[in-house]
């Protein structure tokens, strides 16, 4: 297992609280933050303006979706970023960007293949949808399918996962 560490956990649980905490206590301001949703209405411009703020000041930001591409120039192997820890937030909005996508494999693979070739160590964000019912509407369930199977994939290959649940984090392993 590589230093791949899972976070997950409801809507506002402080997964990503928890998350900016493990490595601020660790690496202090020397980190990429990896900040992957996307505005669509003005709760969520509210939502993102409230997540900058709340970085750590001296945090390398990298604002980007994977329909941007995966920032292998900013985080991959090589170059003085290399070995900087990175925080990906969130999972879920990576999912997203997938639902037009016949299958998700060839995103979960580059993306784990992007995370095997650091240097530093990776946290990643994720959503846990799999503890509510199923949703009525196809992409509904087509979204809680594919995270839950990222979800499961990440944390297989993860050193550690925590779930978050108000405020508390839970070490799962």
């Amino acid at each position: 297992m590589r230093d791949l560490v899972l976070v997950t956990g409801g809507v506002r649980s402080g997964k990503t609280a928890f998350a900016m905490e493990l490595l601020a206590h660790r690496h202090g301001s020397r980190w990429i933050y990896w900040a992957t949703g996307k505005a669509l209405d003005s709760e969520m411009e509210a939502r993102i303006a409230r997540h900058r703020e709340e970085r750590p000041e001296g945090v390398a930001t990298f604002e980007a979706g994977l329909s941007e591409g995966l920032p292998f120039g900013v985080l991959g192997a090589g170059g003085e970023r290399d070995g900087l820890p990175v925080l990906l937030d969130s999972l879920g909005f990576c999912v997203l960007e997938t639902l037009s996508e016949p299958s998700i494999d060839p995103w979960m693979d580059r993306l784990s293949d992007l995370f095997a070739r650091r240097q530093g160590p990776v946290v990643v964000v994720t959503e846990e949808v799999g503890w509510g019912g199923v949703a009525m509407e196809p992409s509904g369930r087509l979204f809680a399918d594919r995270l839950g199977l990222w979800n499961q994939r990440l944390a297989r290959e993860a050193s550690s996962v925590y779930a978050v649940m108000a405020g508390c984090p839970l070490r799962l392993r």
